[in-house]
């Protein structure tokens, strides 16, 4: 990796609204490794993935933080919960990295206000962003609520890139996606991240809505990055499903029945957001892609590999068309 490339990282939040107004970012997403990884393993691990990622053509490294979500549905769990490693500790102490910009989740749980407080001091001090994740369902009892957390990030860390989550599946009556983004902006969220997005009217119809409400409100679209994932395997399209993802029938007719259902779900993420993104181009603002990795098998890892690269082949040809976003100024929204 050529450090320079990400030079002057630390001085400007890697999703600010300045970047977002000069083209479509691309991430890439992880999971750490399991907490009962020997540490010789754990090691060989990081390096490998280090390694990888540094060839990636993105402009940040998402850790996520995973936690038990059996409280958000009541049906088995496909694959079963294995605690995973700290993801701070991973993304700055595991992983080498160079400049490239990290943003941490932190999943708030067991959190309360002295261990958040800790945790933040820390990722600000190693120069990260970090996305805070409230409890996985609203019955899940907490010493801190997402809202809290959010007001306390503030106060604590106010120039830290902060950011959140948005799911287009609980943007429908009598949940109002919208109302929660500009919620979550309130009390500090800068960026959003969504969930992995199968269900392309359903982004749509998220987007397009924000898009109103900021016209409306005469405010600037926050950046949102749209999450993509290979799919190597019925179970885990129905590990997807259990966590709330909306795959239209389509789209599972198109897995289930193909020679090579990974080959098949690249070439169906990629279309997917291929869509979404000249949509908002359209419509005058850029959207962001995050790619994200979970799966420890090789093929879906070298899947989503590819799934990046083909997302990058898309940013350039946007770039080249001075008519896109990414070739003039964007607007924040609207037509």
């Amino acid at each position: 990796m050529n450090p320079a490339r990400f030079a002057g990282a630390e001085r400007e939040p890697w999703l600010s609204a300045s970047a977002a107004s000069v083209g479509f970012r691309l991430t890439y997403a992880i999971t750490p490794p399991n907490q009962t990884t020997p540490r010789e393993r754990r090691r060989a691990l990081a390096s490998a993935q280090s390694a990888r990622i540094s060839e990636l053509p993105i402009d940040a490294l998402l850790i996520y933080d995973v936690q038990d979500e059996a409280a958000r549905n009541g049906s088995p769990r496909p694959f079963p919960f294995i605690p995973k490693v700290d993801p701070l500790t991973y993304a700055f102490g595991d992983l080498t990295l160079a400049g490239l910009p990290r943003v941490v989740y932190r999943a708030l749980a067991k959190q309360d206000d002295a261990s958040l407080g800790r945790w933040l001091d820390a990722l600000h001090a190693r120069g990260g962003s970090a996305v805070l994740v409230g409890a996985p369902s609203r019955h899940t009892s907490t010493a801190l609520t997402l809202s809290e957390a959010l007001l306390a990030c503030r106060r604590r860390v106010p120039d830290l890139a902060l950011g959140g989550v948005v799911i287009p599946e609980r943007h429908r009556p009598p949940t109002d996606e919208v109302a929660r983004v500009w919620t979550k902006m309130q009390r500090g969220c800068r960026f959003f991240v969504s969930q992995t997005v199968w269900s392309v009217p359903r982004a749509q119809r998220l987007l397009s809505d924000l898009c109103q409400w900021a016209d409306r409100e005469g405010r600037t679209l926050p950046p949102i990055a749209l999450t993509f994932s290979p799919c190597g395997s019925p179970q885990t399209l129905e590990f997807l499903a259990w966590l709330g993802v909306e795959i239209p029938e389509p789209v599972k007719r198109e897995l289930y029945s193909a020679k090579d259902m990974l080959a098949r779900s690249i070439d169906l993420a990629a279309d997917a957001f291929a869509e979404i993104h000249s949509w908002s181009a359209r419509a005058g603002f850029s959207i962001g892609c995050n790619v994200e990795s979970v799966s420890s098998r090789a093929a879906e890892v070298e899947a989503s590999v590819e799934l990046v690269r083909r997302i990058d082949q898309l940013r350039i040809t946007r770039r080249r068309d001075p008519a896109s976003p990414e070739g003039r100024t964007a607007r924040a929204c609207g037509p």
